[in-house]
C-alpha cells in the first residue's frame, strides 16, 4: 500500500527542492527524493536517475552559474502531483549541455527564464520531477543565435 503525500508535505519538499538550487546544498537531494526519484529536464533531453545522478546535475549547474538562483512563482497540488511555475536566474561562468546544441562555453551572459515542472510525489518523498521550459529563449540570453527552419 502505498502512503499519500499530504499538500503540506508536498509543499515543504518544492521549498526543499528549491533551496537545494538556489543554497547550492545538492545534500538536501537524499532527504527529498526516493532511493530511486527521476529528474527530467525535457528541453534540455536529459533524464537523471536516483539520488547521486540528481545532485551531480545540481553540481554541474552550480559550475555553470555559480549565482543560480530559483524562485517558486506558483504551486498547485492534486493528489500525489504537483505543478509550479519558476524562475531561474544566473550568469553563465562555465559549460554547460544544451540539449541538441552540445556543449556551450561559457560567456559571461546573464539568463532569466520563466518554466514549469510537474512533480511526483510517493511516500512523503519526491519520486519524479518534469522540468519544461523555452530552450530557445535560453540560448538567446547566452548569445546562441537560433534560426529556425525555412518552410
Amino acid at each position: 500500500m502505498s502512503v499519500s503525500t499530504s499538500p503540506e508535505q508536498a509543499r515543504r519538499l518544492v521549498d526543499e527542492f528549491y533551496a537545494a538550487w538556489s543554497l547550492h546544498q545538492p545534500e538536501r537531494i537524499d532527504v527529498i527524493f526516493t532511493d530511486d526519484g527521476v529528474y527530467e529536464d525535457i528541453a534540455g533531453g536529459q533524464v537523471r536517475h536516483g539520488r547521486s545522478e540528481i545532485k551531480d546535475l545540481l553540481r554541474a549547474n552550480f559550475t555553470f552559474a555559480p549565482d543560480f538562483q530559483v524562485r517558486l512563482e506558483s504551486f498547485a497540488v492534486a493528489g500525489d502531483t504537483a505543478t509550479t511555475e519558476w524562475v531561474i536566474e544566473g550568469t553563465q561562468a562555465g559549460p554547460t549541455q544544451a540539449g541538441s546544441m552540445g556543449e556551450l562555453s561559457a560567456t559571461g551572459r546573464h539568463f532569466r527564464l520563466r518554466g514549469a515542472s510537474i512533480l511526483v510525489f510517493r511516500a512523503g518523498r519526491i519520486a519524479h520531477v518534469k522540468d519544461y521550459y523555452d530552450m530557445a529563449t535560453f540560448l538567446r540570453q547566452l548569445g546562441v543565435k537560433i534560426e529556425l527552419p525555412k518552410p
